[in-house]
């Protein structure tokens, strides 16, 4: 009996001890990879390829879904920096489906934070106010005194700030940004602070505002040098100091900065980043008379944007035929459950709204068609593109003349003809080749096409080809028996889907319901 009972304390010994050594090993484990994931974010600026290997390394070796969601956000943020904008995509859906259980953990927040910017960097505005709407309903009052958010909370007033300059609304962009929380947490949070202040520089830039610009420019490379953040960083503020000093015409402290922006702008890995430099480098040595060297850094500036810009064309075309319900739909069966009641009672309830619904939807979508068409019709009426001397006036007081007047005027009549021609139904038509075409640079194609269309070019474009084929519908019938594809590829979209949902994103329905209004009053005129 006492030999029974010394064999089973010794096994539970044994067992304890081995579940003791599990957890040392467990914790050691989750210790070291901790250690590495900080110190790839810390050197993210510096080297984003090693942050790249790093993340897939630790999204091989990640024992939670919350460790493979941070290992991918850190895979795409190094990869937003190099340009590889399709890469990113791919990595912040996936981490947005691992989190998709848990709508409240602080990854969800910091992917759909980088999503957001993904988006607007390529230009699809509404679906980067739809993520940072989803950050904002996460945050309440309380979420600045919680460590876990604070960091988060600044990342998300600075991502706001900077649509709201991509929307021109300035002085919104910088009334967002709360100056107390900044000094507050300069200290602890150095990055995200420098961040925040580098954006209030911008935006009182493009405000017209420099003197409070250079304010911020330097309160941003202040707070970076002191808090020792890597070069690369601090180049964000080196340059914006640059800038308003340069518009500012303090030549004796621009001319410290050149020097550094030189050796940065072949350092920097931040390819949008090192496109600015090159081209206020342009800037620079234009205003010096320096041919040579502003040829140099010109050219470097348009092989920067040409690649930009292919970059962000494909992964636009991307998000327009891909959903995030295509990741979802990779592991439904791991979430399908088995509540076979609560299934039936909700089929119930959807077939006795489904009525109500469908007509409700039809009417709907019949009034945006309508609206569309009226607006479309207007829009004709007023083809001709007339500046005024007040607009002149009022445009000269907000912004530089970086285009000369007549300049300008010849590029709008260009484009103008451009308009009523066919050329933008071209599949490889692209900024730098329309730049081309009339015979311009596409620094000022671009700022003419923000400037009086209000939008940025790839929205141009796509609104173009949208209203070029309703006008076929519209005055050639035969168009109205074609497929969706023939369409799609008459008016220069890349597939049928990208033509779907470009069109459904201008005009408010789809294609398909479109020409069903269309031939519904085909009868009523005859």
């Amino acid at each position: 009996m006492f030999l029974e009972k010394k064999i089973l304390y010794t096994n539970k010994f044994i067992v304890l001890l081995l579940l003791a050594c599990s957890i040392c090993v467990f914790s050691q484990k989750k210790s070291e990879n901790e250690d590495i994931y900080k110190n790839a974010v810390g050197n993210l600026y510096t080297h984003p390829e090693k942050s790249i290997t790093i993340s897939e390394y630790l999204s091989i070796n990640a024992d939670t879904d919350e460790q493979r969601s941070k290992a991918l956000n850190l895979k795409a943020e190094a990869q937003i920096l190099q340009g590889n904008y399709i890469i990113a995509l791919n990595a912040l859906l996936e981490s947005i489906h691992l989190n998709s259980v848990n709508e409240d953990s602080a990854e969800l927040l910091r992917t759909n934070l980088i999503l957001g910017d993904l988006y607007r960097k390529l230009g699809v505005i509404p679906k980067a106010e739809e993520r940072l709407k989803l950050i904002a309903e996460k945050f309440d009052n309380n979420s600045i005194h919680k460590p876990e958010k604070t960091s988060l909370y600044i990342d998300f007033l600075t991502a706001k700030s900077i649509l709201l300059c991509e929307q021109k609304k300035y002085r919104n962009a910088t009334e967002v940004i709360n100056d107390t929380i900044l000094k507050k947490f300069s200290t602890r949070f150095p990055y995200q602070v420098s961040r925040s202040y580098s954006q209030l520089a911008k935006a009182y830039g493009m405000d017209q505002q420099w003197d409070q610009s250079l304010q911020y420019a330097e309160k941003a490379l202040q707070i970076s040098v002191k808090s020792g953040l890597e070069e690369n960083f601090t180049a964000y503020a080196e340059l914006d100091v640059a800038k308003a000093n340069f518009v500012r015409k303090n030549k004796q402290q621009y001319l410290i900065e050149i020097p550094r922006l030189l050796i940065l702008s072949e350092k920097v890995n931040d390819v949008v980043l090192k496109k600015n430099i090159h081209q206020f480098l342009a800037d620079f040595y234009l205003s010096e008379g320096n041919k040579t060297k502003y040829q140099f850094h010109n050219q470097k500036y348009l092989e920067l944007n040409e690649a930009i810009n292919s970059a962000q064309q494909k992964a636009s075309d991307l998000i327009l035929s891909l959903t995030e319900s295509d990741f979802k739909a990779k592991d439904y069966q791991r979430y399908k459950t088995n509540h076979i009641l609560i299934w039936m009672i909700g089929v119930a309830f959807i077939v006795l709204g489904f009525v109500f619904w469908f007509r409700f939807r039809t009417r709907q979508n019949y009034n945006y068609y309508k609206e569309y068409i009226s607006k479309l019709k207007k829009t004709e009426k007023d083809e001709e593109i007339i500046i005024s001397a007040k607009e002149d006036a009022e445009e000269m007081s907000r912004t530089p003349q970086l285009i000369p007047e007549k300049t300008e005027q010849i590029l709008l009549e260009k484009l103008l003809a451009f308009e009523n021609g066919k050329d933008f139904t071209k599949k490889s038509l692209t900024l730098q080749s329309m730049a081309k075409e009339l015979d311009t640079n596409t620094r000022y194609l671009s700022e003419i096409v923000n400037k009086h269309k209000h939008k940025n070019f790839n929205a141009y474009i796509n609104e173009l080809r949208v209203n070029y084929i309703i006008n076929k519908l519209h005055n050639e019938p035969s168009f109205l028996n074609y497929k969706i594809s023939y369409l799609a590829e008459e008016s220069g979209f890349s597939s049928h889907t990208s033509f779907s949902t470009v069109f459904k994103t201008i005009t408010g329905i789809s294609p398909k319901e479109f020409i069903s209004f269309i031939k519904k009053e085909l009868p009523i005129a005859n």
